[in-house]
């Protein structure tokens, strides 16, 4: 499927990629810090992964199919 997206097709849907993966990381580990509290590791981890995932996936997205312009 990748390979019939032309390059800015590719480039909106790598965007939205890494913007699920900011809102992720956002609603995972930014909302625990905000409040003061304590910050439970497992949940915050999950999001560092879950963002370093998505920009990796839409990396992928971008260099996967070499496609038309």
């Amino acid at each position: 499927m990748l390979k019939q997206l032309t390059l800015d097709q590719r480039g909106r849907v790598a965007e939205k990629v890494m913007d699920w993966g900011n809102l992720v990381f956002i609603g995972l580990v930014i909302v625990q810090v905000v409040p003061g509290g304590e910050v439970n590791l497992r949940t915050a981890l999950f999001g560092v992964v879950a963002l370093v995932g998505a920009y990796f996936g839409a990396n992928r997205i971008m260099i996967r199919g070499g496609g038309r312009k």
